[in-house]
């Protein structure tokens, strides 16, 4: 089956916040996802997969969800040490998300379900990815900055 609505998102269209880290974070998970997406059409417009399809899909997701983890993890340091007052909605949200994240990869590990990874990366993730930027962490940005933290910088702990 070949997924017929293919959103993926531009580094240039989704929200930027207050904080450079955050943004370049973004950049970098846009990139992985366009490229797994790629690899995801070649998946399913070929007639017999190769063992190196299926790998080069494993290993995209693999590194994607290591991505995401410490990305959300940055993200959540930064909400202890601003003090942010919604940190646990926020970071309800990664871990929800992660979930999410961690059961599609292990779906594709267990038996090379193409359709659900499509579904994830064209239609889910874009939708939850961008509206999470545009809401938590855009609020969040903008608390850090409006409360001392160094937009240019990165969380410490």
């Amino acid at each position: 089956m070949t997924t017929s609505t293919r959103i993926i998102l531009n580094a240039d269209t989704i929200p930027r916040v207050d904080i450079d880290f955050m943004n370049n974070t973004h950049v970098e998970e846009i990139e992985m996802v366009k490229k797994l997406g790629k690899l995801v059409v070649a998946y399913q417009e070929s007639a017999m997969p190769t063992k190196s399809e299926t790998n080069a899909i494993t290993q995209s997701l693999e590194k994607w969800l290591q991505h995401t983890e410490a990305h959300f993890e940055r993200e959540n340091v930064l909400m202890r040490e601003t003090n942010f007052p919604v940190y646990l909605v926020h970071s309800g949200e990664h871990e929800t998300a992660l979930e999410q994240m961690a059961r599609v990869v292990k779906a594709w590990q267990n038996g090379n379900d193409i359709d659900s990874i499509a579904e994830y990366v064209f239609n889910l993730w874009p939708a939850w990815f961008n509206s999470h930027v545009d809401s938590m962490d855009m609020i969040t940005a903008r608390f850090a900055v409006m409360n001392g933290f160094d937009s240019q910088s990165t969380p410490q702990e």
